[in-house]
């Protein structure tokens, strides 16, 4: 008898122990916790260009810098980035004479400040997380090549459609397409309203606080 109640005890120890095993297995992951701060390096490629002339061509341009997202909401944010950036315009003629072609590139390098107000889709508990921004750039022109008497500071406003993508807790890898537009007349000393403009393509990398 002495035997059997020990058997039935372990038994019942045994499945206890089981059980509990089992449901600790079945308890969902806990919740990722919002990264309200991130900040990070962004770089890009794409074309730039002066409206409103017809005879622009492809002009390589990048950017380089930092960036940071505040997002006190989950589908909500703010970001600022701060960025070098190699812009200008590629025009093409024709020599009237010859009927050759030839291009003259002029470049415009500035301090960008893009200020976006982000709308994120997907909860913060997805990887992937397409996102919309928009908002003004102010730009300061530090140097101009084949370019005389540049505006000191543009301003105008960035479209940029992407998404982020989690590689790791708290690890944001960023891809963009973005689209400026600037408001302010670049060379007032013609009689054209010369608007700067370009498309990009940007990549960056941000850390979550």
């Amino acid at each position: 008898m002495k035997k059997l109640s020990l058997l039935i005890a372990l038994a019942s120890t045994s499945m206890v122990g089981h059980s509990q095993n089992n449901n600790e297995k079945n308890v969902p992951p806990a919740p990722i916790e919002q990264s309200k701060f991130s900040i990070g390096i962004i770089g890009g490629f794409g074309h730039s260009f002066l409206m409103p002339y017809s005879n622009t061509t492809f002009r390589p341009s990048w950017n380089a810098g930092i960036s940071a997202i505040y997002a006190p909401k989950q589908h909500l944010g703010i970001g600022i980035d701060v960025l070098y950036s190699v812009e200008g315009a590629k025009f093409k003629y024709t020599n009237p004479v010859s009927q050759t072609d030839y291009t003259v590139q002029t470049e415009l390098d500035y301090i960008r400040i893009p200020v976006k107000a982000i709308y994120f889709f997907r909860g913060y508990e997805k990887d992937f997380r397409p996102k919309v921004a928009l908002g003004p750039t102010l730009g300061i022109l530090m140097s101009e090549t084949n370019s005389v008497n540049a505006a000191s500071v543009d301003l105008g406003a960035n479209l940029s459609l992407g998404f982020n993508y989690r590689i790791a807790k708290a690890i944001w890898i960023n891809l963009d397409a973005s689209y400026y537009q600037g408001f302010l007349d670049t060379y007032s000393s013609n009689s054209d309203k010369d608007l700067n403009g370009n498309i990009r393509l940007n990549a960056g990398i941000n850390l979550g606080f």
